[in-house]
């Protein structure tokens, strides 16, 4: 997909040697999403993957290279199943709406009203459907604080997500569509972490009375 997705392991030469070294991957990243990244060992990752533990030692000599790897599939596999598939239809909607918003007030509101819908499905879709891809994406991007080569692969899983951010702004005419996205992003990074730690304190319509917040007062600062 990108020269930013790297492997660290030992490369598998056969067919049969891929599946078993993805499955030691996948293992690890069960490991992780139920007991945290330094719960990660070679033996523990054997007992999950149900292989030997020679096999995982072979593919990774070094339990940084299982970590970083395990991380990479996770990104590799979230920006294909996840991340593209709502951006692509995002965009869709975007592109299809009425392109001089300005000029109507109705169907700019109309607009604000559809984002925050379609923001707050995917980020309660997220959270009931899919906890452990979130709590995988926390876990991800703090290794990546840590570990300079998953830097790069980190900076492109967000900059998939800000393109979906950034067109919605622009659309709606804020002030400066690059950073109010990074404001939209953080905000909705908060909200999934504190609905993961926290989710009886929130339900659909307080996430989307929150969502269509934000986006209220980004328009509105782009108005002044």
């Amino acid at each position: 997909m990108t020269s930013a997705i790297q492997y660290q392991g030992r490369k598998a030469r056969r067919a049969g040697s891929e599946q078993r070294r993805r499955a030691i991957l996948e293992a690890a990243l069960r490991l992780i999403i139920r007991e945290g990244v330094r719960s990660v060992r070679h033996r523990a990752v054997a007992k999950e993957a149900d292989v030997p533990l020679s096999a995982t030692t072979y593919y990774f000599k070094d339990i940084t290279d299982l970590i970083a790897d395990t991380f990479t599939l996770f990104a590799e596999q979230a920006m294909e199943e996840v991340i593209e598939p709502f951006r692509d239809q995002a965009f869709a909607f975007i592109d299809n709406a009425p392109a001089n918003l300005a000029n109507s007030p109705t169907e700019h509101a109309a607009m604000l009203d559809a984002l925050a819908d379609m923001t707050t499905a995917y980020v309660v879709g997220e959270v009931t459907n899919k906890r452990e891809h979130l709590i995988a994406e926390q876990a991800f991007m703090h290794e990546a604080v840590l570990d300079e080569r998953l830097r790069g692969l980190a900076d492109l899983y967000k900059a998939k997500q800000l393109e979906v951010l950034v067109r919605a702004c622009e659309k709606l005419g804020t002030g400066q569509p690059e950073l109010d996205a990074e404001l939209i992003y953080g905000a909705l990074l908060h909200l999934e972490y504190e609905m993961l730690a926290s989710p009886e304190r929130y339900d659909q319509s307080g996430v989307r009375r929150r969502v269509r917040y934000i986006l209220s007062l980004l328009v509105e600062s782009g108005q002044r």
